[in-house]
């Protein structure tokens, strides 16, 4: 039998990463009586890449974690991409705003708990280890059932919003998933000790089987988190391999590899986890629920990023949600404007990232596209505008770029 938790709430928030704590932040703010829960107690790990984007910067900053962010972080003001040719080339990340012109690295054992305790401190509640296995409908609203210990405990709230990642478990359960979507399979480990360890972050394509990429992210000038991943969609899904630590390990047994880590110690284990990368085709909103980040899909189909999407559709969110209590209006025509306004900041670039995944990530074009690159200042700005703000799609499918990458 589940003991009724004490006082009912406005929204319940499952899920208490970047996403979900930024949603409970601004509702927070916005007056709005919240609950955040999260089967892990804070502060935990979280398998990432830890970069942080220009994109993802401004709304940290909106929020007043940015400085505090930035004691902790290492940033980078350029990427270095390596093709499977071994062909190298520089590329500065493009100055908009200078307090964003770069890249922070921040491990998610950090980040998250930042984020979370600025929920905290804006008003919300936060109740955790508390593993939500049901969301329930009455007439009031919804009731969120959760493990607490050896306890099952029931929570009443007008609305829920499921910040779960890639855990399918709830969305399958309460019939929003109907069928396994599309991932990317990553993984990782931190490197201490690391003596050659190069400037800025680094995007490899060498070693790696495509479509995929491995990184080195530094967290510090001799610490580095280095992780490989792999798409598995479409027809070249289906080639391969079931699990990413094969891809991982050629990764790291390449020459260059070899060398930057020797003598370097690894600090920690090797952590796998796939990617939600579906979000064209993927639900958002259900009976008095919203989907936030990776819960809805949103990480980057070309780069595996997350964090700047989960950020800004929990501010999103929040937004959406603060006048629908305003208005004491709860229906589906309400909670559909909702998908509509993912759909309008973020289908057209999912899209668009599919095709140039598709028509990029193989090896002769980017042999070709990091050579042109390496002598078109034009190039690298196109292409760090795509990585970082997901800006100038169209230009990467251009003809004109087309030839420039095709024939030099």
């Amino acid at each position: 039998m589940s003991e009724p938790s004490s006082r009912p709430y406005d929204v319940v928030i499952i899920g208490a990463g970047p996403g979900g704590a930024a949603t409970a932040h601004y509702l927070a703010l916005a007056g709005l009586h919240v609950l955040l829960l999260d089967k892990f107690s804070f502060p935990r790990d979280k398998t990432c890449g830890d970069g942080l984007t220009p994109r993802a910067l401004r709304i940290l900053d909106e929020m007043g974690l940015l400085e505090r962010i930035q004691r902790e972080s290492a940033r980078h003001g350029l990427v270095r991409f390596t093709a499977p040719n071994g062909r190298e080339v520089n590329a500065d990340i493009p100055i908009r705003d200078a307090r964003y012109s770069h890249v922070e690295v921040l491990p998610r054992l950090a980040l998250d708990h930042l984020i979370l305790e600025r929920a905290i401190a804006s008003g919300a509640t936060f109740e955790s280890p508390a593993r939500v296995t049901d969301i329930a409908h009455d007439r009031r609203g919804v009731v969120v059932t959760a493990e607490r210990g050896k306890r099952m405990v029931t929570y009443a709230a007008r609305m829920a919003v499921i910040a779960t990642g890639a855990n399918m478990a709830l969305l399958t359960k309460i019939g929003l998933l109907k069928r396994q979507p599309a991932v990317m399979l990553a993984c990782r480990a931190y490197y201490e000790d690391i003596s050659d360890l190069a400037k800025g972050v680094q995007c490899r394509f060498d070693g790696v089987r495509l479509p995929g990429y491995g990184w080195i992210f530094p967290v510090s000038p001799t610490r580095a988190n280095i992780g490989a991943g792999i798409f598995r969609m479409g027809l070249a899904g289906r080639r391969m391999p079931e699990t990413v630590r094969p891809v991982f390990d050629r990764f790291m047994q390449t020459p260059s590899m070899q060398r930057m880590l020797a003598g370097a110690r690894q600090d920690g284990p090797l952590r796998g986890f796939p990617i939600r990368v579906d979000f064209a085709t993927a639900p958002t909103y259900g009976e008095r629920v919203l989907l936030v980040g990776e819960a809805a899909g949103l990480v980057n189909p070309v780069t595996g990023e997350g964090i700047d999407y989960a950020l800004e559709s929990g501010k999103l969110a929040a937004e959406h949600l603060t006048p629908m209590f305003a208005a004491g209006d709860f229906s589906t025509r309400r909670l559909r404007a909702y998908d509509a306004q993912l759909r309008a900041a973020y289908q057209r670039l999912f899209t668009l990232c599919d095709r140039l995944r598709l028509l990029y990530l193989n090896a002769p074009v980017v042999n070709r596209a990091i050579a042109a690159a390496s002598h078109r200042r034009d190039l690298r700005d196109l292409y760090m505008n795509i990585v970082m703000e997901n800006d100038d799609m169209m230009g990467a499918l251009s003809p004109r770029t087309l030839a420039t990458v095709a024939f030099g």
